[in-house]
């Protein structure tokens, strides 16, 4: 019996979830009621959600972790391909494993619904889409970070790590909008050379020079930092 009972509040959970994630990606984060939510999930309790997750923010974590774990499983394994043809000083090829596994999401309308709810969190102030990404515990996501950080040694540590966040934001947002375009899903030639142009980008802004103003900038916020 408690198994059962157990069964049923982990169906109730995934299928709130799934729920939220769809709305949350068609009408954006704010677009959306809980009522709805629990109304699309079948749900005639109108607790059910605070019961499972307590907050907004704690269901656009939830929904996050569900997917992202099966991402990161399928990043590392070409990760691990990467590293066995001693591929790990091509950022190109480390960028490439990073965010293949996301852009494989392209195929199904399950995966869309994901890609067009993470452009939605990118704009959600609760959530820290990036800063989430880059202290994660997923094993693929700490190898990426690992291998990023060692690419961009050269440039100063602030930069490196902004330049990191334009890296999720881009990607994640560049994504989203192809989702949209006719035959998306189904035109597999205009998509590869969508990413592998998407993956030239990424790789170029991530190696740029630093420039005269930016170094100045930087010397700015840093000055400014110290005196608070």
């Amino acid at each position: 019996m408690q198994q059962k009972e157990t069964t049923r509040r982990g169906d109730t959970r995934e299928r709130l979830i799934l729920a939220a994630e769809k709305l949350f990606g068609e009408h954006g984060i704010h677009g959306v009621t809980l009522k709805q939510i629990n109304e699309a999930a079948g749900q005639r309790n109108e607790s059910a959600l605070h019961y499972h997750f307590g907050s907004k923010a704690s269901l656009l974590e939830a929904i996050l972790e569900h997917r992202v774990k099966a991402i990161d499983e399928r990043r590392v394994a070409y990760l691990d391909e990467l590293m066995r043809k001693s591929g790990e000083h091509d950022l190109r090829a480390v960028v490439s494993a990073t965010f293949l596994p996301m852009a494989e999401l392209l195929d199904s309308e399950e995966g869309v619904r994901f890609v067009r709810f993470l452009a939605q969190v990118l704009n959600e102030p609760e959530i820290d889409l990036p800063a989430i990404a880059l202290r994660s515990d997923f094993a693929g996501i700490r190898q990426t970070a690992s291998l990023l950080t060692a690419a961009l040694g050269d440039l100063p540590p602030e930069i490196a790590i902004q330049r990191q966040r334009f890296l999720v934001e881009m990607t994640v947002s560049s994504l989203a909008i192809w989702t949209r375009h006719h035959g998306a899903a189904t035109d597999t030639v205009a998509r590869a050379l969508f990413l592998a142009n998407l993956f030239d980008s990424i790789v170029g802004f991530l190696t740029a020079p630093v420039s005269t103003e930016t170094l100045a900038a930087l010397k700015r916020a840093t000055k400014k930092k110290d005196r608070k």
